[in-house]
């Protein structure tokens, strides 16, 4: 993967996909309280890595989240990938049920993220608040979303957006998801270190596949 200009610049592009706040699949409702929820990414915004080749970048978080109370949990998770970038990536974080709980509903997430490079520290914190109505087309089975995101940036600069739209499959204790998401379509792309496949030169599209297992609760 080069970066724009032909240069590889690890810890640019760590600190481009963080600013992003894309590690996240939807949270469509929060963990059954006392249960724990295992919980897995994979995806991001898709970037031209050269001439020939288009393709989402491989980012990945894994962590859990746990039912505290009839509708909320709390969450934390670890952005494996950025290690890669030499970025370590934590987040800690919350969902609530808002509306409904039946066929309909809608969630709520916000999550504190906190990034640091390896070598130097200097770390930077983002704040991400998150809507997802959500609709089980099979009750039971399978669900349709929709989702509306805002990342603030502590450092400075306006929020940035993310509007995306997938489908959950429900198999007992393991949930399925994959969606797709327009992040900060607000944002040129000539102003990015990464040549992210945008739309007129604004934002940047990906894809999210996301896995979760239900421990505890009823089956």
């Amino acid at each position: 993967m080069t970066a724009r200009g032909g240069r590889w610049l690890p810890a640019a592009v760590a600190w481009a996909l963080a600013a992003l706040g894309c590690g996240h699949g939807t949270a469509l409702r929060p963990a059954p309280r006392g249960t724990v929820r295992a919980e897995a990414t994979l995806g991001g915004p898709i970037a031209h890595v050269n001439s020939a080749i288009t393709t989402p970048l491989p980012l990945s978080t894994a962590g859990a989240s746990y039912g505290l109370g009839d509708f909320y949990d709390v969450s934390a998770h670890a952005h494996l990938t950025a290690l890669a970038f030499g970025v370590a990536g934590l987040d800690v974080g919350s969902t609530a049920l808002l509306v409904g709980g039946g066929r309909w509903a809608l969630a709520g997430t916000g999550r504190l993220y906190g990034f640091a490079e390896l070598s130097r520290g200097q770390p930077r914190l983002y704040l991400e608040a998150q809507l997802a109505p959500s609709v089980q087309v099979v009750p039971g089975w399978l669900s349709a979303f929709a989702s509306a995101t805002a990342l603030v940036q502590f450092a400075g600069g306006p929020p940035i957006p993310a509007l995306g739209a997938g489908a959950q499959v429900q198999l007992g204790a393991l949930a399925l998801q994959g969606e797709g998401r327009w992040y900060g379509m607000t944002t040129p792309t000539r102003f990015v270190v990464v040549d992210w496949w945008s739309v007129g030169g604004q934002g940047a599209w990906g894809v999210l596949f996301s896995a979760s297992y239900r421990f505890g609760g009823a089956p």
